[in-house]
């Protein structure tokens, strides 16, 4: 039963305290109906050197919205004047321990700050256990905060009613069962009650007991149970945007990164007069059908080198590497990280043996995109015969998506494909693929010479997991 690798305890925070670059942040934020007061806590006793972390005055008040995320200057410049830089670990916490303080984890990491965690039992838990408080109000020094804000984190208001209306994310919602079906009247006033049609329900209180953050096979459990797809893109919403990151971070802690969370949320939905509401439990979802998938296959050529050429990408270092002799663990993992958005497989499945000839022929060479100094992406291409390359695989990270790279690097790799010297270089892409794929490579020079269809069978949660012990 694994921990989420976002959560700390309260003996590893007590060890870090008074470290140099080591932050701790109370924030602390309640609903009128908790009879408590995050700020008057504070004073009263908080962990030695926390800053107050003021949910209500760190956000943008031109929206009429409660909490919405404040821009990224903004957001820098108080968390310089907090004596936080996006470099530092920081650790943020809250009285209960997962109410309001991954609100600020999410926050922090959507502006880029890297290593961010949230103290598992709470500053409640802190308490219990007799460990050191203080009163004084800390006067940190100043510190600069670098914003790198990261937008795909954050759903609009316009973003989220396309998103209900073609299903294009699945939408879960934290607030507690009764709100979600419409049987409890929204705190607010002035709110319909209910949820956005599709959504499904997982209240952020679920998620934790006594306190602490439930393990990672027990939040995996509740994920299915609710009926979400974590091979598919997630929006997270609640009331106000707060405990919406509780879900975030649960998801985030099963290794779920295409998600963002609708800021929001139900403040903003429910208010509105122009948006669908429905009342009840989550619609029934049928089983997942289990089988083959069609793909409908396109192979293209282009028998001249491509004309156009392309800047490297600015503010950014790259490097693009040959790997010879590429070991076989490494060669998956690309292929993992590239393909597990595009049904993948057909790597994944061979014996050792088979991939290490196909590697390992003088024919066929890998190439590796690094930016920043982690890979990022890769090509293989397969000189068929002395007149034609075949570009077999391309592809990016996720992470590197959105980087405005994929256009450069699928030029470089054209370019080696026509060091080559052939008469013609040829490429294959399927519907299973980026959408986007078929037409950047008619863009870059491909022509459409030939269709077929293709079934591709999904691999079992069961092979994923003996794939990942055998590499």
């Amino acid at each position: 039963m694994g921990k989420s690798r976002f959560v700390v305890s309260a003996d590893w925070v007590e060890s870090q305290l008074g470290q140099p670059g080591f932050r701790v942040v109370d924030a602390s934020w309640y609903l009128p109906a908790q009879k408590r007061n995050g700020a008057a806590e504070y004073a009263e006793g908080h962990i030695p050197g926390a800053v107050f972390f003021d949910q209500d005055a760190i956000a943008d008040h031109a929206t009429g919205l409660p909490h919405s995320l404040p821009s990224p200057d903004f957001f820098a410049d108080t968390m310089g004047k907090l004596g936080i830089s996006e470099r530092d670990v920081t650790v943020v916490y809250d009285g209960p321990g997962f109410f309001s303080a991954p609100r600020v984890w999410w926050m922090l990491r959507a502006m880029g700050a890297e290593k961010v965690y949230v103290l598992d039992g709470g500053l409640d838990g802190w308490k219990r256990d007799g460990r050191p408080l203080e009163t004084d109000l800390p006067e940190p020094e100043p510190a600069v905060f670098t914003p790198k804000f990261r937008g795909r984190r954050v759903t609009t208001f316009e973003e989220m009613r396309g998103i209900v209306d073609n299903g294009t994310a699945q939408v879960v919602d934290a607030r507690g069962g009764g709100r979600f079906t419409g049987e409890e009247a929204e705190p607010r006033a002035g709110m319909r009650s209910g949820h956005m049609p599709g959504a499904r329900s997982l209240p952020a209180a679920s998620l934790s007991e006594g306190g602490h953050l439930k393990d990672l096979d027990t939040l995996k459990a509740m994920m299915d149970e609710a009926g979400i797809d974590l091979s598919r893109p997630v929006v997270t919403s609640c009331g106000s945007g707060v405990t919406a990151a509780v879900v975030t971070l649960a998801l985030e802690s099963l290794g779920h990164t295409n998600n963002s969370l609708y800021d929001g949320s139900w403040s903003e939905w429910g208010s509105r007069a122009d948006t669908p509401v429905v009342t009840g439990p989550a619609e029934t979802l049928d089983p997942p059908a289990h089988g083959p998938i069609k793909a409908h296959v396109t192979q293209l050529e282009m028998t001249a080198p491509p004309r156009q050429s392309l800047p490297m990408p600015v503010n950014l270092h790259t490097a693009i590497i040959v790997a010879k002799d590429i070991p076989l663990h490494y060669y998956r993992y690309l292929y993992r990280q590239v393909g597990k958005r595009w049904h993948w497989y057909k790597r994944l499945r061979m014996p050792d043996d088979e991939l290490e000839a196909i590697l390992r022929n003088e024919r066929v060479s890998v190439t590796v995109l690094y930016v920043n100094g982690a890979p990022a992406g890769f090509f293989e291409l397969n000189k068929l015969s002395d007149e034609v390359v075949e570009l077999s695989y391309f592809g990016l990270f996720e992470h590197a998506l959105g980087l405005g790279i994929g256009k450069w690097f699928l030029l470089q790799a054209l370019y080696s494909a026509w060091q080559m010297n052939p008469k013609k270089v040829i490429v294959s892409t399927n519907t299973l693929d980026h959408p986007r794929a078929l037409p950047l490579y008619q863009m870059m020079g491909f022509a459409p010479v030939g269709t077929s269809e293709a079934w591709v069978e999904p691999m079992s949660d069961a092979e994923l997991l003996a794939l990942a012990k055998r590499d």
